[in-house]
């Protein structure tokens, strides 16, 4: 129970702040008294969390780490199919959901010691053998302790989390860094809605919220798109482009902006990219307290790349690039995949993550992201990463958004599949796009133009392929 006491004796220190929901709120000291309360009846068992209000969500998680045992938080989004996967691959024996706590399995592994293990966190997506990445006590103080050092919030901020707490990234990153640090914070509980989220964050008075590039990208773009009160975002989940950058600095131009990179099996925090590098604040002061780089450096990359970096890496990790592919190596690194050797002793070698990030680090410790190794498109002996075109083609203003993908032709090449969002224009106008800004072996065979890209629940795009 190392992590419920870190947790709780942080929140001890702003007892009368609250977490709220459209119907509820509480006080960190009810929330604390809660989750002891319900632990008393809780054993070292595995707890499937499947809540439709990630308030109950939260309290579920809190409520387990005070008892010592084990989360499996699921996505409701998932349908009931891939949600039965996951109950069967984690052998789980319990269930808390709105209602609370029922038995649903009478059947317990023989020989399991799951002793160190908070969190069992499935990263499969909707479709394929569920995997389970094991979550140490140990990962997760690493992490909040290395997200702490570089993210500048105080219990003078509040926080809107939208995102389901089913993913590393709002629940390390937003949720429990908010609580030890003792923000107000705030669910808005409808999922991907820009609009939605927007009115949250003016109603509310939020000063702090985090998500991928493309929430950014709407709320740039909605009708009411002044937020007085905002003044820090974070954005992750997605490769975040030149074009979308800027565009937030336009819009949110009174904000710190933050650009992070994680994996569930890093607990989720990899690498971070300070505001005074994202707003190009380049200035002799900011300087001296950042002097791991020169403002040469600093500019370079922001404004040269079609990409944003995703900046350092954050304290406990080290890195490094092998074939083109970043590796991460630290005590928030995953103990294993649950239940399955196999796939542990081919993603973790030599205690290195094989992240399947494509990456670039640059001579001041710098990481670049250029793609995902498992979305690469194979043309003429060519490796195309999908994300180069999208960020590419997105220097268009005319194109809102755009997702390549690789469609087999049994042969051994791939033909492209390019979808976009954009502002009336035809698929002839998209390809002299793509010719101005791809090289020929980049260009796609087939362009489909939508009105909306198809969106996870924690808001990344949907690659079907």
């Amino acid at each position: 129970m190392k992590l419920w006491c870190y947790v709780k004796n942080r929140m001890l220190q702003n007892p009368k702040r609250t977490i709220s929901n459209a119907n509820i709120s509480i006080t960190y000291k009810q929330l604390i008294k809660y989750a002891e309360k319900t632990a008393e009846t809780l054993t070292k068992h595995k707890y499937g969390i499947l809540c439709d209000s990630e308030l109950n969500t939260a309290k579920a998680i809190l409520s387990v780490i005070a008892a010592g045992g084990t989360c499996v938080p699921i996505y409701k989004g998932y349908g009931q199919a891939q949600i039965d996967k996951i109950l069967k691959s984690a052998s789980v024996s319990y269930l808390i959901d709105d209602d609370g706590v029922k038995q649903i399995s009478s059947e317990m592994p023989e020989t399991e010691d799951l002793s160190d293990v908070i969190f069992i966190m499935y990263t499969s997506g909707t479709t394929g053998i569920p995997k389970g990445a094991m979550i140490t006590e140990k990962n997760i103080i690493t992490n909040l302790q290395d997200i702490q050092k570089y993210f500048k919030i105080d219990n003078n901020d509040r926080i809107l989390i939208w995102r389901a707490l089913c993913h590393l990234a709002p629940l390390t990153g937003e949720l429990l860094v908010s609580l030890i640090k003792g923000l107000d914070i705030v669910f808005c509980e409808k999922g991907f809605e820009p609009a939605v989220i927007s009115k949250y964050i003016n109603k509310h008075g939020i000063t702090v919220i985090a998500g991928t590039p493309s929430l950014f990208y709407y709320l740039c773009n909605s009708r009411n798109n002044a937020f007085p009160a905002l003044k820090i975002i974070v954005t992750s989940g997605e490769c975040l482009t030149k074009s979308v950058a800027k565009r937030m600095l336009e819009t949110f131009k009174y904000c710190d902006i933050y650009n992070v990179y994680g994996l569930t099996e890093a607990s989720p925090r990899i690498s971070y990219l300070p505001p005074e590098i994202f707003n190009k604040k380049i200035t002799s002061s900011a300087l001296k307290i950042d002097s791991k780089i020169n403002s040469t450096a600093k500019l370079s990359f922001c404004e040269t790349n079609e990409y944003i970096s995703v900046g350092y890496p954050v304290e406990s990790v080290k890195i490094k690039v092998e074939n083109n592919e970043l590796l991460v190596k630290g005590s928030s690194i995953m103990k294993g995949y649950y239940n399955d050797k196999k796939l542990t002793d081919r993603t973790i070698k030599n205690g290195w993550l094989h992240t399947g990030d494509i990456a670039e680090i640059d001579e001041h410790g710098i990481i670049m992201i250029k793609g995902r190794k498992d979305d690469m498109i194979i043309r003429g002996g060519m490796n195309i990463y999908p994300s180069e075109i999208e960020n590419a083609i997105t220097q268009d203003a005319r194109i809102i958004d755009a997702v390549a993908v690789g469609e087999n032709d049994n042969k051994s090449s791939q033909k492209i599949r390019l979808t976009v969002v954009c502002n009336k224009l035809t698929k002839k106008d998209v390809f002299y796009i793509c010719k101005k800004y791809l090289q020929p072996y980049q260009y796609p065979e087939t362009i489909e133009i939508i009105d909306e890209l198809k969106m996870t629940g924690s808001g990344k795009k949907i690659r079907n392929n």
